[in-house]
């Protein structure tokens, strides 16, 4: 008799813990993205917390505002750029927020650029690239012609009332024998009709002066997007990064992505791949790739998703991420995209080459990272849609790791 009870009370005990391994497989198997979110979150709690500490403020003075680009340390001069009337104007402001130059460029002398410029930016000799659909030109700091040259990109894009930074590096002896980015940050050249071709779509595109080619690389198809997404994203899905004109170093991600790829430039494509580590609860840990069904929703059914936003390099082979938080996407608009966004809504990730190093940095008041200073510094343009002055407002902060956090 008690061989018989000790016998089914064994049989019992394996059936439970059969029983309770099924379950556990089950769960394990429907909540590898819990798994991957937890393993997310014990990353994040074990990264640095750094604070950003505000050194100085400065006013430039315009009814129109002025957005400033690129900083020239030799001179402590500000590259930038205004919207008016006449299309826009180049500005080089100081330190103080005074400005030294305002000239619209634009124009059919011999001296001028024919359409609007997307992207300006400071040679390492503190002269001025300002780069066209087709046309690149060099200007001295007083915007007398230096140089310019056309060049053919696969697509030509036209940025009307934006611009942004002119990305470039060089591997010759000749200053302006340059190889340069043909797309800029932050635009795109994809439409939702782009998927078709989606094996065959590159990120990124550069233009080499020298030989007069043209070389992709960093196909849409190794990145957190798939052809789905693209779909519903269309021309807000676009390459975003910083290429360092020193070290022929370009780091590189998408809108929509959750990874960094660093590439060095003067020795081929080899690359490191850096998963972010978003503190959004709407990211996709990495290697999930961005599928419309995978995304989280909000009651309305709007996708939820961070959305990247730029990549500016500091010292010290550091470099930050500034993304959007709170992004929403329209999965009900096929071949017409339609997302909400508050650049407001911004965070900082701070990385080096290797690896990411911080969690999500907060900008103390409301503005928009332009670019970076020495001394890992970041210059903010400050943002308050509820407010019409006539003059724009910016903060230099420097980055700072909290001395109370341990791990």
């Amino acid at each position: 008799m008690f061989l018989l009870v000790h016998f089914s009370f064994n049989m019992l005990l394996l059936n439970h813990n059969r029983f309770y391994f099924r379950i556990l497989l089950l769960f394990s198997l429907f909540t590898g993205y819990s798994c991957k979110k937890v393993e997310q979150i014990r990353k994040n709690q074990m990264m640095s917390s750094f604070d950003l500490i505000k050194e100085k403020e400065f006013l430039i003075h315009s009814i129109t505002s002025v957005e400033l680009l690129d900083y020239f340390p030799k001179e402590k001069l500000y590259l930038g750029y205004s919207n008016t009337n006449r299309g826009k104007e180049i500005l080089l402001v100081d330190e103080n927020g005074k400005v030294i130059i305002s000239e619209n460029m634009q124009g059919e002398g011999p001296e001028q650029h024919s359409s609007n410029f997307s992207s300006i930016g400071f040679s390492d000799e503190g002269n001025i690239w300002v780069m066209t659909s087709v046309e690149v030109l060099l200007y001295d700091r007083n915007l007398k012609l230096i140089d310019r040259f056309k060049y053919q990109p696969i697509d030509i894009l036209y940025l009307y009332s934006l611009a942004k930074k002119f990305s470039y590096f060089n591997l010759d002896s000749f200053q302006n024998q340059i190889t340069f980015a043909t797309i800029p940050s932050g635009t795109s050249r994809f439409n939702p009709l782009s998927g078709n071709n989606f094996d065959q779509l590159m990120l990124f595109e550069l233009y080499d002066r020298k030989s007069s080619t043209l070389r992709q690389f960093s196909p849409l198809s190794e990145r957190q997007v798939t052809k789905e997404f693209l779909g519903l994203v269309g021309g807000f899905y676009s390459p975003v990064y910083d290429v360092n004109s020193k070290s022929s170093k370009l780091i590189l991600t998408s809108s929509f992505d959750n990874q960094i790829t660093i590439h060095d430039l003067s020795e081929g494509m080899a690359f490191i791949r850096i998963p972010i580590l978003y503190e959004d609860p709407n990211s996709l840990p990495f290697p999930n790739k961005l599928k419309p069904e995978d995304l989280f929703q909000t009651p309305e059914g709007w996708l939820l998703s961070p959305k990247n936003q730029s990549i500016h390099q500091l010292d010290d082979d550091l470099f930050v991420l500034e993304y959007l938080s709170g992004v929403t996407i329209n999965p009900f608009k096929k071949n017409q995209p339609e997302i909400d966004e508050n650049p407001t809504q911004n965070r900082l990730i701070l990385f080096n080459y290797n690896d990411q190093l911080s969690k999500d940095i907060l900008i103390p008041e409301r503005g928009v990272l332009m670019t970076t200073l020495p001394g890992n510094r970041l210059l903010v343009k400050s943002v308050d849609p509820k407010r019409e002055d006539d003059f724009t407002r910016y903060l230099v902060y420097r980055i700072e790791e909290d001395a109370s956090f341990s791990n």
